[in-house]
């Protein structure tokens, strides 16, 4: 914890005297649009404040993914209105996790259109993933990123990889199934576009090299009823700072109401507004799929779906409404095996 504080004075103190690098608003929160559960714990890389993995984690720590056992999807898609400029920006992604039994292989494609609306440009990025358990409560992970950018006359390409740690301790004093996570983000190329005319600035963004802190728990948790928040900042290429927070709650495993916010340090110095909070509401919904054919040849006995639907005022006359679903299919192994000599049987 005194390293962890440390780091953020020592980086606030940088990012206050340096600021050499110029970001599009919005462009640190490029590869977050699209799916709102990267919205709902407000990107936290420890895995959100009621903890949640799926195909999608890997964006904010590719260690995340380590821990799943069935074959993971997401589909999201991010509507963003401009009502200074009646224009409208759309992201979307799609992405895939495959557990076996040399870890979680994960794969995305992602898409932001619509610079006219946020004035980041086209972009198109395709992503792979690799992560694996280390113990039950140690991940590792790693993905690599390949994208193009269309923005105006230009174009030009982003080419990073992210690194990732996570662990999880039972509990701290009162709070329940406390996590951290810590990875490196954008190892590699930015994309850089000239900004607007009058401006003559040249935007790289998302920033290259950004290690991003996160802490997580749950604060309350008893029966049908389970509260957590979450903790994260950013430190973009140690010239910037950026902060998220976010409160979830979930009754009955059922109904999961989200709140988050962010702030980005220097979007704030630029002049740009700072967004307000996130605020969302997801449901699940577990299928039996046994008596499809179709699925249970392939396992998938069961299916748990995960829907989300978020709205945030980012500012500046921005308006987003994001909504997305996330599956599950086949049942997680809860039973630990008994071995006894000789034989080894399930409880």
């Amino acid at each position: 914890m005194k390293r962890f504080i440390a780091l953020c004075a020592v980086s606030a103190l940088w990012g206050g005297g340096v600021f050499a690098l110029d970001v599009a608003p919005g462009g640190e929160s490029l590869f977050l649009y699209g799916q709102p559960k990267f919205l709902a714990g407000a990107a936290d890389a420890a895995g959100g404040p009621v903890f949640s993995a799926g195909s999608y984690s890997f964006n904010m720590n590719p260690a995340l993914t380590a821990g799943l056992q069935c074959l993971s999807a997401d589909l999201g898609y991010t509507g963003i209105v401009n009502t200074d400029s009646e224009t409208l920006a759309s992201a979307a992604r799609l992405g895939l996790s495959v557990p076996n039994r040399f870890g979680v292989f994960s794969g995305a494609l992602q898409g932001f259109f619509g610079e006219d609306a946020v004035g980041i440009g086209n972009v198109a990025v395709a992503r792979a993933g690799f992560s694996r358990d280390v113990t039950e409560n140690f991940y590792l992970g790693v993905s690599v990123s390949f994208g193009m950018l269309f923005y105006e006359d230009n174009q030009d390409f982003y080419a990073g990889a992210d690194v990732g740690a996570w662990s999880r301790v039972p509990s701290i004093a009162f709070l329940k199934n406390v996590r951290f996570g810590l990875t490196v983000q954008n190892i590699g190329k930015s994309f850089d576009t000239a900004g607007p005319v009058k401006d003559f600035k040249v935007f790289s963004y998302p920033a290259m090299f950004t290690p991003k802190l996160g802490v997580a728990a749950s604060f309350l948790d008893i029966k049908d009823l389970e509260a957590g928040f979450s903790l994260d900042a950013a430190f973009p290429t140690f010239a910037n700072i950026v902060f998220n927070a976010g409160l979830q709650l979930q009754i009955k495993n059922i109904v999961v109401v989200s709140a988050g916010w962010d702030f980005n340090l220097r979007e704030y110095v630029d002049g740009s507004a700072v967004h307000g909070p996130v605020v969302g509401v997801g449901v699940k919904i577990q299928l039996n799929t046994s008596g499809s054919e179709l699925m249970s040849k392939r396992g998938f006995s069961q299916t748990d779906i995960d829907a989300d639907l978020l709205w945030q005022d980012r500012g500046d006359g921005l308006q987003m409404i994001s909504v997305g679903a996330a599956a599950s299919f086949g049942v997680k192994d809860t039973i630990a095996p008994e071995i006894k000599i000789g034989e080894i049987r399930l409880r």
